[in-house]
């Protein structure tokens, strides 16, 4: 996905840290557009009017074989050792962990232009069932309010390292019932899509663009990456997760940031650093961040909720 939320290590820096890539946000709050409250505990992911497509099927079962894929971004100066991913998705009206097997290709390029399998395959399952869990979300239209659609996360172990460059996360589940799973989209309130999106959903025969079946607009698929990176000579861990998002991105003066709702906590620390790996600014979360007052340039946002640390790049206009 091309929000570029990338853990992205201090630019000319050398660093070993467990991280996460986040590829988009998929809560939309604990209250819909029009005032109904999710259930104690959980939040909506709120289908975005006129967008009408509340997920896209990425599923072996009978005679169906869909995949989905979307991209991520290493940075030039950083090797990422990999070791986990995460999807997020759901079957309708089941309320019990609906899946029992997980396959995960990563591609080196496009896979609709040359792209070739630089790790995995179609056949392995690599599902981890013990860190498979409730994510705490319903999808739902923005009529007919409902909870038929309860999303999980689907963990999947993963050990490969990556040099710098364009990679491809391509995944695809089994039910348990054989039947459909349903993947939504990276999904921000008042937007129709993520910016740049470009996921692809393999069809059993060729690869198309996944766009919503309402408004046509490109769609982003969400996923978190758990690595390792070497900056500064320190191991750290760090995800790249795609319910992360600087908006607006390139930024004059103000951001927000898009989190998920473990991080959104009084004790989460924000922090920037500048191209050299310098600590240029530090905040605590907060509904609004100021930089006014700094240089024209990328800086890095780390996110640290003492549980995890996300990264993700903001550009300073």
């Amino acid at each position: 996905m091309k929000t570029k939320l990338l853990s992205l290590a201090l630019l000319g820096a050398v660093m070993l840290n467990a991280q996460s890539y986040s590829n988009g946000p998929l809560s939309t709050g604990a209250t819909t557009s029009t005032g109904t409250a999710a259930p104690a505990g959980y939040t909506w992911s709120e289908l975005q009017s006129p967008n009408t497509t509340l997920g896209t099927a990425a599923f072996i079962g009978g005679t169906s074989n869909f995949r989905l894929v979307d991209d991520f971004t290493i940075p030039a100066t950083e090797q990422w050792n990999i070791t986990s991913v995460e999807v997020f998705g759901y079957q309708t009206g089941s309320t019990a962990f609906p899946v029992d097997q997980l396959n995960v290709r990563i591609w080196n390029g496009n896979p609709q232009s040359g792209g070739t399998v630089a790790f995995g395959s179609a056949s392995t399952n690599v599902l981890n069932t013990a860190a498979s869990v409730d994510a705490k979300m319903y999808r739902t239209a923005s009529t007919n309010i409902g909870t038929t659609r309860k999303i999980w996360i689907f963990a999947g172990n993963v050990s490969t390292a990556l040099s710098p460059g364009t990679y491809y996360l391509d995944y695809q589940v089994h039910a348990k019932n054989d039947s459909s799973v349903f993947f939504p989209p990276v999904t921000i309130a008042g937007q129709l899509g993520a910016e740049n999106a470009n996921a692809l959903q393999y069809d059993g025969t060729q690869w198309n663009a996944v766009v919503d079946g309402g408004s046509g607009a490109p769609q982003a698929m969400p996923f978190i990456i758990t690595y390792t990176v070497t900056v500064l000579g320190t191991e750290e861990n760090r995800q790249y997760d795609s319910r992360v998002a600087v908006y607006p991105n390139p930024v004059k003066d103000v951001f927000q940031l898009k989190l998920p709702e473990d991080s959104r906590k009084a004790s989460t620390q924000i922090s920037l650093f500048d191209q050299s790996g310098k600590l240029v600014r530090s905040f605590k979360f907060a509904d609004t961040y100021n930089i006014g007052d700094l240089a024209k340039g990328m800086y890095l946002v780390k996110i640290n909720d003492g549980s995890n640390v996300k990264v993700t790049k903001l550009l300073k206009q």
